[in-house]
């Protein structure tokens, strides 16, 4: 019986992803909540961590998120510590490669992402590589600071993209390698009255095809009331989520 052939590429994303292509949705999340599991990206501050499952909790998620603080949110995943190193000693790697375990090793069922971002945050205002957007935040009105946010939240969200159709793409040659193998295995052995060798493997080999398929990425601000703000929807769309 052939194997499933599985790739040596390694899981951090290509450097300079592409902007996401938006939006990802065309409805609020209260309008389309999520059917399966949902892995969070959050900010480490402690004033808002009680809303942070409250708006879960809204969306019938109890229990169904995988959740990583950052400081800074999506910009910290994105930028921190330093933008100039490379990829895989940012902080975005530790993301990447929670998410990667969630779906391949512990084998959660998840098709959304959320990327949740807080306005009047203390790691914009200290931590951002760029010192004329921490004076500007710091003076910031919340229009402004919200836009600020959208800005990191859509580079980020075409990083986590770009990661996601990477393993999708990964997943899909394994499965097309094991099928090919699998073709000759059985051309071999075509008179053995054994199970043929792709009836054995084909379900392990698409479900991970499955898992990296059909995610959908959404972002976020919340004010510091717990008020959630939809940022990656069309722009005739109602952004303000009503807990």
């Amino acid at each position: 019986m052939a194997r499933i052939v599985k790739s040596k590429a390694k899981s951090t994303p290509p450097p300079s992803p592409p902007p996401p292509p938006p939006p990802y949705r065309q409805a609020s999340v209260f309008a389309d909540p999520p059917r399966k599991n949902v892995f969070l990206l959050s900010c480490m501050d402690q004033r808002l961590l009680d809303d942070i499952v409250k708006f879960m909790n809204s969306l019938n998620l109890h229990n169904r998120y995988d959740q990583l603080a950052l400081a800074g949110g999506a910009m910290g995943a994105l930028k921190l510590p330093d933008p100039n190193l490379p990829v895989e000693e940012r902080w975005s790697t530790v993301f990447f490669i929670h998410l990667e375990k969630a779906i391949n090793v512990l084998h959660r069922p998840i098709k959304d992402v959320f990327l949740l971002d807080h306005l009047d945050c203390g790691a914009y205002k200290s931590l951002h590589p760029d010192e004329n957007v921490q004076k500007e935040y710091a003076q910031a009105d919340k229009p402004r600071m919200t836009e600020l946010h959208r800005q990191e939240l859509s580079a980020f969200a075409g990083a986590v993209n770009t990661f996601i159709h990477y393993h999708l793409k990964k997943a899909t040659d394994e499965f097309d390698a094991a099928r090919k193998a699998c073709e000759k295995c059985d051309e071999h052995n075509k008179g053995d009255k054994e199970k043929k060798c792709w009836e054995q493997v084909k379900d392990q080999a698409k479900e991970k095809v499955e898992a990296w398929s059909d995610i959908r990425i959404s972002y976020f601000v919340m004010d510091l009331l717990g008020v959630v703000t939809q940022l990656d929807l069309p722009d005739d769309g109602p952004p303000t989520l009503k807990q």
